[in-house]
């Protein structure tokens, strides 16, 4: 297999300079004729892109597009231009051969961890069955994470099963030949309906929702159930601004989907304080100043007050080593483990 790092290496894609995410699964596509234009089939893309939590850099007409999940979709790409020698080094690099042929749409699929998992190409003979190809393996790759995981089983695992599952299956339909149109009026097209019904239990109250299998639960909490104490940083796992407790346990709530939580009761920011009155944890974090834009701080303490039920929190040490996933770019972190260590003395686990 071929390691990500050799493909971000490269000269091809240093010289173009594209944000890529160490630990983010990533598509790489090309084809020659591919013509981004304002179309649900463009914001079915986004969607898809944000479900998965994969990056797509796609070169198209001499040109590279790059969207991340959260990105606004921008028809004019990145504004990068590419040369054909460029691209045929790039498309080397991915294990392509250089020079590709008309119509073929050509993807890599790249694992987090470091490795190619997939090398597709398939037929898209315009410019409109090109950019449908994409979507619909994208969404195949939604469709196919439905169903019970383990809760051993990170999103990210889930994700690039699913893509690669995706890809397999469309470069089995380019290869079937086509029948001809039908002669009638085509049939209207069956919706799917992928909702599943569940409950979650947060803050002590039943809140009953039908979601994707794909929300997390931090898009639940936030976009379904108006909780936005919990904040979306990176949205990757890596900034603990997101963190709840699930059963007494911290959790990245955006890399847990909703569905596998179950009715563990959650505990979000908003279920701390009594009325006016506020949780040891909230208080202390007031007191010893452990804040300034305050975007982390429903994180780090969320956090904080998991520590404490694992009861780690002992030395000023272990406070530094067992908080290290959450990132407080204002660097307010010597008043955080003072904030805690004060908290420790008047919070009970239960």
């Amino acid at each position: 297999m071929m390691r990500v790092a050799s493909l971000f290496l490269h000269p091809s894609l240093l010289a173009l300079g594209l944000p890529m995410n160490r630990g983010q699964p990533m598509v790489i596509a090309f084809h020659n004729e591919l013509q981004l234009q304002e179309s649900l089939t463009l914001e079915q893309i986004r969607a898809e892109l944000r479900g998965l939590g994969a990056a797509l850099i796609l070169v198209a007409r001499g040109a590279v597009f790059v969207f991340q999940p959260d990105d606004e979709v921008d028809i004019q790409g990145s504004n990068i231009g590419i040369r054909a020698a460029a691209v045929d080094e790039l498309r080397v690099a991915c294990g392509f051969a250089p020079g590709a042929p008309a119509h073929e749409l050509s993807l890599v699929v790249l694992s987090g961890g470091g490795s190619v998992v997939a090398r597709h190409s398939l037929l898209a003979t315009d410019s409109r069955l090109a950019l449908k190809g994409l979507a619909e393996a994208l969404s195949i790759a939604g469709t196919q994470a439905i169903g019970p995981h383990p809760a051993t089983i990170s999103r990210r695992e889930v994700v690039l099963a699913s893509l690669v599952g995706a890809f397999a299956l469309l470069t089995a339909d380019g290869c079937r030949p086509h029948a001809p149109p039908p002669s009638g009026p085509a049939a209207p097209p069956v919706p799917i309906n992928r909702a599943r019904k569940i409950t979650l239990n947060v803050n002590g109250q039943a809140h009953e929702l039908e979601v994707e299998p794909r929300v997390s639960l931090l898009d639940a909490l936030r976009e379904r159930l108006g909780l936005t104490g919990s904040k979306k940083g990176c949205d990757h796992g890596q900034c603990g601004a997101c963190t709840v407790l699930v059963a007494g346990k911290r959790v990245n709530a955006c890399l847990t989907l909703a569905i596998m939580v179950g009715e563990a009761p959650v505990t979000t920011i908003e279920g701390l304080a009594k009325g006016e009155r506020l949780h040891a944890m909230q208080a202390a974090f007031v007191e010893e100043d452990a804040l300034q834009c305050g975007y982390c701080t429903p994180g780090q303490i969320m956090s904080a007050l998991g520590l404490i039920m694992e009861n780690r929190a002992h030395t000023d040490a272990e406070v530094r080593e067992h908080m290290s996933g959450n990132i407080c770019r204002c660097g307010a972190y010597p008043n955080i483990v003072s904030a805690i260590q004060k908290a420790r003395l008047e919070t009970v686990p239960s």
